[in-house]
């Protein structure tokens, strides 16, 4: 009883606090929720409207036009997906995407052409399935979103967690947690289906560039904590090494699920170097200056 009033008791917390922000929600007007743009070093993305007290799992994304944005913010139960378009300069007051599915909502990313959303979701597909992460996605229609389905047969069976990446020819970087698959993989598009995923390297949260020539992901180094790293494309479609992301971003704290926005101008992450689960974003010169000699 004492368990379930505790569980009462945090998910009122959690619902006020995002009443609160959408209630509250300033007058925001310009590109990426009107913030001051950063430079080279991270900083902390819109402080005034990303408030939750947990944080939040994944960083905002922004649609290909850059006139929408959504944003999960950190809950255990399940949550909330807030989503808040540009109109006539002005963004929208945050409002809750509702995906039809029981169980929560995880990380959502946009497709390239912007026409999906693609998610992770505890929710069963069927009562013959096991209950585990699985990736979903939902089309674009004329009143908002479609309810969610999973995304392809070939996944049914990969458990993943945390943030993936589809390249604009269909391609899916995620992370497998299967004892005999577990790390980064890639799952080829072909026509109407999925390849059966193939690994590629050690580490976990992968975006990749819509042109997949460069991935940022995410390494355990140490005990304590994970750091951000990059690789990119060779000319035979190989991978170089790893190559440590910098001192200036990589802090004492994890730093994890990156993401760069559309316009290849700024990277995002989630980082706990100044509160709990925190948006950072920076200037994405950084990648270009880290990409090796041909």
């Amino acid at each position: 009883m004492k368990k379930i009033i505790l569980v009462y008791h945090f998910l009122i917390i959690v619902a006020v606090t995002i009443n609160a922000q959408q209630n509250n929600f300033p007058n925001l007007t310009g590109p990426y929720l009107g913030q001051k743009l950063p430079g080279k070093y991270p900083q902390l993305f819109a402080t005034e409207i990303m408030i939750n007290e947990q944080g939040y799992h994944s960083s905002i994304v922004f649609s290909p036009d850059l006139k929408e944005a959504i944003w999960r913010p950190m809950e255990r139960e399940g949550g909330p997906v807030l989503y808040s378009k540009l109109i006539n300069d002005t963004w929208t007051q945050p409002k809750e995407i509702n995906f039809g599915l029981g169980s929560g909502v995880l990380d959502p990313i946009f497709s390239v052409d912007g026409n999906r959303i693609y998610f992770l979701s505890f929710q069963p597909i069927d009562n013959n399935t096991e209950q585990m992460e699985r990736i979903w996605c939902s089309e674009r229609v004329d009143n908002g979103w479609s309810k969610g389905k999973p995304l392809d047969k070939i996944f049914y069976n990969h458990p993943t967690h945390w943030t993936f990446s589809v390249a604009k020819n269909g391609n899916l970087y995620f992370t497998s947690e299967k004892p005999d698959l577990k790390g980064i993989c890639i799952s080829r598009f072909k026509g109407k289906n999925y390849l059966p995923p193939q690994f590629l390297f050690d580490g976990s949260m992968p975006f990749v560039s819509p042109d997949e020539s460069y991935m940022i992901y995410v390494l355990k180094k140490e005990d304590t904590k994970t750091d951000l790293f990059i690789r990119y494309k060779n000319l035979d479609g190989t991978w170089t090494s790893e190559i440590e992301i910098g001192p200036n971003i990589n802090s004492d704290k994890h730093d994890l699920a990156p993401y760069v926005s559309p316009d290849g101008k700024y990277l995002f992450f989630i980082s706990q170097r100044e509160r709990m689960n925190g948006i950072m974003w920076m200037s994405a010169k950084i990648i270009e200056e880290l990409r090796p000699n041909e």
